[in-house]
């Protein structure tokens, strides 16, 4: 299969691209800095990298090109996503947007929808987004219409949950909208270990505050092999079936993501916010 994966210099998805490249997979790895990409990915013939700044809406667009012209693509993991917990005042994109919200939620949208002719052309296309099994501490987490890009509610916590309580929502309206032209699932990753050179350059605090839970915390490489179970399983699952969790469960989603309203009003607004991109996939215009 061809497979792209967002933010694959690192992490989960350093691990998940070097799996599926040994399993014989030709891998996309969309990063924002080709020279990490590179230094982390080696030159491993497999592996394509291609620079993706999900923050950057000119980036999206090129990147979505340059992938799209490049034929079918089988499978894309939206792994990418920022959560720094040092940025304690809102910090926004050039495109006007708080970057967390950009980054982690409008970005993989419109992405998505520019390469979902790449993914339409594919046998058997399959879709993997990302959520966070710590939005359960969140019961009452909500879309926050109206101040989307609002610095006046911003924590770093609450902007992380935010965006994937959306990318979450996004998941489910596309199952639901493309039905049978395309594998949707959205994985509910537990906490994971940190990469020892993401831990070092944290404050001293947060290195102190990570300590314990980075030893009880997930192996990056354990989550990887869930991505390529999800990836590689292809089969269709209906709009109550794509929130798993890490032992590839279905699990209840979180009770404002299970309002359909809530999840169709996300989608229009998401869309108009980027530009209404089209849809190969049944998602719109």
């Amino acid at each position: 299969m061809r497979i792209a994966i967002t933010g694959a210099n690192a992490g989960i998805g350093l691990r998940a691209a070097r799996l599926l490249a040994a399993e014989g997979h030709h891998v996309v790895a969309l990063c924002r800095s080709v020279d990490r990409a590179r230094a982390a990915l080696g030159d491993d013939p497999r592996i394509q990298i291609q620079r993706l700044d999900l923050s950057s809406r000119a980036s999206v667009s090129a990147a979505a090109e340059r992938l799209v012209a490049d034929g079918p693509l089988d499978a894309l993991i939206n792994n990418a996503a920022v959560f720094d917990q040092s940025q304690k005042q809102a910090v926004f994109t050039p495109d006007g947007h708080e970057a967390v919200w950009q980054t982690n939620h409008l970005g993989p949208f419109e992405f998505t929808a520019r390469v979902s002719a790449a993914l339409a052309a594919s046998a058997s296309p399959r879709l993997l987004f990302i959520a966070s099994k710590g939005i359960v501490t969140m019961p009452r987490i909500r879309i926050r219409y109206g101040e989307l890009d609002s610095a006046d509610w911003y924590t770093p916590v609450k902007a992380y949950y935010h965006s994937k309580l959306a990318q979450t929502m996004t998941a489910v309206h596309l199952a639901e909208l493309a039905g049978e032209r395309v594998s949707v699932s959205c994985l509910r990753v537990p906490a994971v270990r940190l990469d020892a050179d993401r831990l070092a350059a944290q404050p001293a605090l947060l290195r102190m505050l990570y300590a314990p839970k980075n030893r009880v915390a997930a192996d990056p490489a354990a989550i990887a092999a869930v991505y390529r179970d999800l990836i590689s399983d292809g089969r269709q699952r209906s709009a109550e079936e794509v929130y798993v969790d890490e032992h590839g469960k279905v699990v209840p989603l979180p009770t404002f993501a299970a309002q359909q309203e809530e999840r169709e009003r996300l989608w229009r607004e998401t869309s108009a916010i980027v530009g209404d991109p089209t849809w190969s996939l049944g998602g719109g215009r």
